[in-house]
């Protein structure tokens, strides 16, 4: 399974920081998160509760400004947990040279488990792209699933 890094974010004013990673005191996402056109598949929790999957091909940074200056002028209004939450762990997967396909497979996958594991949906899952998963995908996605309910 792909490594990843374990954020905190600190959520101000619709705006979020990152205030930690992977248990140190570091203000900024790292590699390979920071890198356009890789894709990466990514995890909002509020202590133990899942609250939104999403996969972006866009700098982490970038990908949450978006999320959380969007108002619906076009359509988009943003993430629905934007003005939930203070303070959120972000958990962030890199794939890299996978196609978008493939990860939103995986992106289902682990959202559909998370029902079966939990009874509940992501608290603010807004949309799901679904795409007939391969079985290595499944255990990707079950793989994560149990990096998450840690």
């Amino acid at each position: 399974m792909n490594k990843f890094n374990r954020y905190k974010i600190q959520i101000v004013h619709s705006a979020c920081r990152c205030i930690e990673v992977n248990g140190q005191k570091i203000t900024h996402f790292v590699a390979p998160d920071t890198e356009s056109g890789m894709q990466k598949l990514y995890v909002v929790k509020d202590g133990k509760e899942i609250c939104y999957v999403g996969i972006t091909s866009q700098p982490m940074s970038s990908r949450l400004r978006i999320g959380f200056i969007d108002d619906g002028h076009y359509g988009y209004h943003g993430y629905k947990w934007k003005d939930k939450l203070k303070q959120a762990e972000l958990l962030v997967w890199a794939f890299p040279d996978t196609a978008k396909d493939s990860i939103e497979a995986i992106e289902a996958e682990l959202v559909y488990y998370i029902r079966e594991k939990t009874g509940s949906w992501p608290k603010y899952q807004m949309e799901i792209h679904f795409h007939e998963a391969s079985e290595s995908e499944r255990q990707i996605a079950k793989s994560i699933l149990n990096t998450c309910l840690r």
